[in-house]
């Protein structure tokens, strides 16, 4: 059964927020406090264990600043809408993660859930850091911290015994995505586009370092990722504006 009263209830209270944020910005403190204290505890009742709190608490973040960048009211409906989706198919995955560690559709789920918090992430930083003239180092802090912890949860699912090498392969892929950005920087993009190549980036590393942890890495596999980064971050060069667009 893919629908759970719990999951679906804190889905739509995490909606209900981003529509309230819209229309009482003045109560964007209040909001943003009571979804994370939601999102935290609720994920943790929900998965059984606290590390399931970290996606919908970088999540929350995520989503409240990319709403600030996006202009059109019709546009934050539709962001609204997908995020509330995406929200709650974090935590239902959570939700049959804590029953059984090894569901491989719930790790689908999680993996979907980390995916979008990571893009969300990228995008609405690069985007505040455009906009604000946010010095740069915070920037790469951000990109440090975010990939660190989601990456952490993902890798502690996959390898629940051994949290030593979930923190030192998170910690590698944080610190060369920090320093990606740093180089990205100097690129003639907008956040939406950064956000896109940051997370092509950050997917190839990750799912080399998930096909080693699993016993899955191959010179096969090495070669397809290098082939699918180059595609792909090509059909992006090429439609990109080459001017950033803040």
């Amino acid at each position: 059964m893919f629908l759970r009263f719990q999951p679906l209830l804190q889905s739509l209270i995490f909606l209900l927020g981003l529509e309230l944020i819209l229309w009482k910005e003045e109560w964007v403190g209040w909001i943003i406090s009571a979804l994370l204290i939601i999102s935290a505890y609720g994920a943790k009742k929900i998965g059984g264990r606290w590390f399931f709190a970290i996606l919908p608490i970088f999540f929350t973040l995520s989503s409240v600043t990319l709403l600030y960048l996006i202009t059109m009211s019709l546009e934050e409906q539709i962001f609204i809408v997908l995020a509330s989706g995406m929200y709650y198919l974090s935590l239902f995955g959570a939700y049959r993660l804590g029953l059984y560690a090894g569901d491989q559709t719930a790790r689908g789920m999680n993996m979907a859930a980390m995916t979008a918090t990571i893009f969300f992430t990228y995008s609405a930083s690069y985007g505040m850091y455009l906009n604000f003239f946010v010095p740069l180092y915070y920037l790469m802090t951000v990109y440090l911290l975010v990939t660190l912890f989601v990456s952490y949860q993902y890798f502690l699912i996959i390898k629940p015994d051994n949290q030593k090498t979930a923190w030192i392969y998170s910690f590698l892929l944080a610190l060369v995505m920090s320093e990606l950005i740093w180089t990205m920087n100097f690129w003639p993009f907008g956040y939406l586009t950064t956000g896109v190549i940051a997370l092509i980036l950050y997917y190839v590393l990750w799912d080399l370092v998930q096909s080693f942890l699993l016993n899955l890495l191959s010179k096969k596999r090495v070669v397809a990722n290098m082939v699918f980064f180059s595609v792909i971050i090509s059909l992006v060069l090429l439609s990109a504006k080459w001017l950033p667009v803040v």
